[in-house]
């Protein structure tokens, strides 16, 4: 009687440790872009206040962009930053 639970659990650890052997997936292209990744790297009061200016849309009160590190162009980062925030916001 105590052979079938042992014969599982020790069948339920060869099953781990056969997938934790297996080769890493390939990583591919990066799932976000920089000014999303931007995004979802800031806290919470950062994105209220990048909402805020969004909604304000007040060119005294410009939307203040979070450091990045891209190949992208300043302007670029911001083009992509403000789609973001047109989506999230």
């Amino acid at each position: 009687m105590k052979r079938a639970p042992v014969a599982v659990a020790a069948l339920t650890l060869a099953t781990l440790l056969a997938g934790c052997t297996g080769e890493e997936p390939a990583t591919g292209e990066p799932t976000r872009s920089p000014a999303q990744a931007a995004w979802y790297e800031s806290g919470e009061r950062e994105r209220r206040e990048y909402c805020a200016a969004y909604d304000a849309n007040d060119p005294q009160r410009p939307i203040s962009l979070p450091a990045h590190q891209s190949d992208q162009t300043d302007e670029e980062f911001a083009d992509d930053f403000y789609e973001v925030l047109k989506d999230r916001c």
